[in-house]
């Protein structure tokens, strides 16, 4: 077999050439251009604030993800939607934050909570529209400050929550429809 060498073979000079220049021209680019992520919280309880720069000159005005306004939140009460598309059978538990006033008894839930109420759904059951959820001696509205969670029984621990309406990612809500969605993936 024949020995290669470089210098008689123009074209891999230019390969060799062009490798050289690409790993210098990364390393370069990864030292001038870093990209920083911090997450901060200046309140108790907060949901974060993620900032991220991946330039000097974008670390005067970062991107960030700003906490919903609470106020407005405040004002988002309505029915409660659950779409369980996932592959197992679930129940999915509200616990509803009481009116402040409110007194408690024997027997009954910490104050500020009413009674916990629970819903059961097969799998896959309302993954397309959803199904409203309802109790037969009070109505359901989700206001800011309710927790839901949802968890597998079908033994595979599979888990869902805490979700804390207003201040977690779920549930969602449609102001078209106005109600609140909790909607259960796999």
């Amino acid at each position: 077999m024949k020995d290669l060498k470089i210098g008689r073979h123009p074209a891999l000079k230019i390969a060799l050439a062009s490798a050289v220049l690409t790993a210098i021209a990364g390393t370069i680019l990864l030292k001038l251009l870093p990209i920083e992520i911090s997450i901060s919280s200046d309140t108790p309880n907060p949901v974060p604030v993620i900032k991220t720069t991946s330039s000097p000159a974008e670390a005067v005005s970062p991107s960030t993800i700003e906490k919903p306004d609470p106020s407005a939140i405040a004002a988002k009460q309505g029915n409660l939607r659950i779409r369980n598309r996932s592959d197992h059978a679930v129940r999915v538990a509200l616990l509803a934050r009481q009116p402040k006033d409110t007194t408690t008894k024997s027997g009954e839930p910490p104050k500020g909570f009413a009674l916990p109420a629970h819903w059961d759904f097969a799998p896959q059951e309302g993954s397309d529209s959803g199904l409203l959820v309802a109790l037969p001696n009070r109505s359901i509205r989700l206001k800011r400050g309710d927790v839901l969670v949802a968890f597998a029984q079908d033994g595979s621990q599979r888990y869902w929550g805490p979700f804390v309406v207003g201040e977690t990612d779920r549930p969602d809500w449609n102001a078209q429809a106005g109600e609140w969605e909790l909607v259960l993936d796999n």
